[in-house]
């Protein structure tokens, strides 16, 4: 396995690597933060303000909730071919108020528009909308796990999130800080295949040392 790195000329090397996909069933993407040019790696959903500094993937401005389904306001979403198996490693950190126990930070997976995706929602308490794993089909975003996780952003430091994703199976299973068992874990087979991206519903955050591996179709 390769994996591949993007560097600072961004763009071109991202789809230099993804004209190889049908040769390469398993892609490795670890896309550069090296400059704000490297933004246009990404496509932005919503009405938050993105920037590349720093080394990281900045939310320098939340985005504010609108439309006509509930779902968060703010996305930053790769641009690679859809994956269906796949892992997501990414380090992030809230930059919410430390005070504000509804902070969030999202991962996103299986992204395939505006309406359809599923996303881990990262937050500082645990309730019906809040901390858990959440599907976007075509209407308001609804919880699929059990809703009793324990809150995972509680802070304003790193922590470092591994997200796994099995569509076959419809397994869906989150790691926080090194742990051995999954934090989060959800079963669901309404989206097979689609792109990965990082977000928030209405604050604002930083991620950094991403690295995507997923199974093209």
């Amino acid at each position: 396995m390769k994996t591949i790195r993007t560097a600072s000329v961004c763009l071109a090397l991202l789809t230099l690597a993804l004209s190889h996909v049908h040769a390469q069933r398993r892609l490795h993407l670890r896309p550069s933060l090296d400059s704000a040019t490297c933004i246009l790696q990404w496509t932005l959903d919503g009405s938050g303000v993105w920037e590349i500094s720093g080394g990281k993937l900045v939310l320098a401005k939340a985005g504010v909730p609108s439309g006509s389904i509930r779902r968060p306001a703010a996305l930053a979403i790769l641009k690679s071919v859809p994956l269906t198996d796949v892992s997501v490693q990414v380090e992030l950190r809230s930059t919410a108020p430390p005070e504000l126990a509804v902070r969030d930070l999202d991962l996103v997976f299986g992204y395939e528009s505006l309406s359809r995706f599923y996303y881990i929602h990262l937050s500082g308490i645990t309730n019906d909308v809040h901390n858990g794993v959440f599907l976007v089909a075509d209407a308001d975003r609804r919880r699929i796990d059990s809703g009793t996780a324990p809150p995972q952003l509680k802070d304003q430091t790193w922590h470092r999130i591994r997200l796994e994703r099995e569509p076959s199976s419809g397994r869906i299973a989150v790691f926080v800080d090194g742990s051995k068992r999954a934090v989060m874990t959800a079963v669901d087979t309404t989206i097979r295949a689609g792109r990965v991206g990082f977000g928030s519903f209405d604050d604002t955050g930083e991620f950094r040392k991403i690295l995507v591996s997923g199974s093209t179709k």
